[in-house]
C-alpha cells in the first residue's frame, strides 16, 4: 500500500494524495542533530518519499536539501528503510528539484504562470523592483565534496535500479546469482562511503561501518 506524505481533501471529504513523480534523486536531510544523505523516491510540489539508511520518526521536524533547493518538512510516516514527508509550504516544482536550481520566479510564480505575472504587472501599470542578476556561472567549488558525496548516492541509485531491473528475470537469476550478489554488495559499499564521506566525524562514521570487511580495509 502506498503512503501519502501530503493528502489532500477531496470535494467528497475523502483523502486524496497530489499527483507524484516517480525518480531517484540524491538530497539531504537534516533533523534532531541528523544529517544524513538520502535518496527522493517520489515526489509532488507538496511531500516527498525518501530512503535511506538513517530516517527520523513520525512526527519529526526536518529541513530536505538539494543542492539549491531547502525546504522544510515533517516526517508523516517511516518504514523499513522509507519515510513519507509533507513539506511545510512550498511553491517549489518538480523540475526545480530535479535540476537543483530555483527558477527565475515573480511574486511566486514560475515558469508560463510568471510571464503571465509579469504582463498583467505591466498592464495594471504597477511598479516593481526588478529581478535579481543571474549567479554567476563560476562553479562553486565550496560545495565540491557535497557533490561528491551526491554523485556516490546517485550511482548507488542507478545499480540499485539495474538489480531491480535484472531480478525481474528468472533466468538471470538462475545463471548469475553470484553477480547479483556482488552487485548488491557494491550498492552497499557506495552508500556507506557517501554517508562516511558526508559525516561530520568521518572517521568515526567508518568505525561504525555495518560491513565487517569494508571497515577492516577502511581502518587498516
Amino acid at each position: 500500500m502506498m503512503h501519502a506524505a501530503a493528502p489532500l481533501l477531496s470535494a467528497r471529504g475523502m483523502k486524496e494524495r497530489p499527483p507524484r513523480k516517480n525518480l531517484l534523486l540524491a538530497a539531504s536531510i537534516e533533523a534532531e542533530g541528523l544529517k544524513v544523505q538520502v535518496r527522493i523516491r517520489n515526489l509532488s510540489e507538496n511531500g516527498a518519499m525518501l530512503d535511506g539508511s538513517a530516517l527520523p520518526r513520525p512526527g519529526t521536524t526536518m529541513t530536505l536539501r538539494r543542492t539549491e533547493i531547502e525546504v522544510g518538512a515533517r516526517v508523516v510516516w517511516q518504514s523499513e528503510g522509507r519515510c513519507g514527508v509533507a513539506f511545510d509550504a512550498s511553491a517549489i516544482t518538480v523540475e526545480e528539484w530535479v535540476s537543483g536550481k530555483r527558477s527565475a520566479n515573480f511574486n511566486g510564480f514560475s515558469g508560463q504562470a510568471r510571464v503571465d505575472a509579469i504582463q498583467e504587472a505591466v498592464r495594471s501599470g504597477a511598479v516593481f523592483a526588478p529581478e535579481p542578476p543571474a549567479p554567476s556561472a563560476a562553479p562553486d567549488l565550496a560545495n565540491l565534496g557535497t557533490r561528491l558525496v551526491e554523485e556516490i548516492h546517485h550511482v548507488r541509485a542507478l545499480l540499485d535500479s539495474l538489480g531491480e531491473r535484472l531480478i525481474d528475470d528468472p533466468h538471470v537469476i538462475t545463471e548469475h546469482m553470484a553477480s547479483l550478489q556482488n552487485l548488491d554488495r557494491a550498492s552497499q559499499i557506495l552508500d556507506h562511503l557517501g554517508t562516511i564521506l558526508g559525516a561530520d566525524d568521518p572517521a568515526a562514521a567508518a568505525d561504525a561501518v555495518a560491513m565487517q570487511d569494508l571497515r577492516a580495509r577502511l581502518m587498516r
